[in-house]
């Protein structure tokens, strides 16, 4: 019984320290995850995550494809918008950088469950 309370006790910590103290990254996170349980939603960030990484740091290519990535966060939504610029303001030594970025990638590590399982 002991053992069963310490795990309980250890994941509420674990996750009590995912929670951003800036209610903008709060709103961020649960956007972020909300994406994730979305698999139409899910379908396009993995999209415009392959675009992305197509473009790397070509100037040129990411000109050209400026139409198509406003398009997929039209797609994802304004709560979309928001939490990324949310994120691109947050300060190197904030300390809702961990949850945010937390966040971010378990939002990218569902779009690889999900690209996976495009190909079976």
């Amino acid at each position: 019984m002991p053992r069963l309370m310490l795990s309980c006790l250890a994941l509420s910590l674990a996750a009590s320290a995912a929670l951003a103290a800036d209610p903008k990254i709060e709103a961020a996170i649960k956007t972020f995850e909300q994406v994730a349980a979305d698999d139409a939603k899910l379908k396009t960030y993995c999209a415009m995550n392959k675009l992305m990484a197509d473009i790397g740091d070509d100037d040129a290519k990411a000109q050209a494809a400026e139409g198509q990535m406003d398009g997929y966060m039209k797609e994802l939504g304004a709560d979309f918008e928001a939490a990324m610029a949310a994120g691109e303001q947050l300060d190197e030594k904030s300390p809702d950088l961990n949850a945010y970025d937390t966040a971010i990638t378990k939002l990218d590590e569902a779009s690889a469950l999900q690209s996976l399982r495009m190909f079976r």
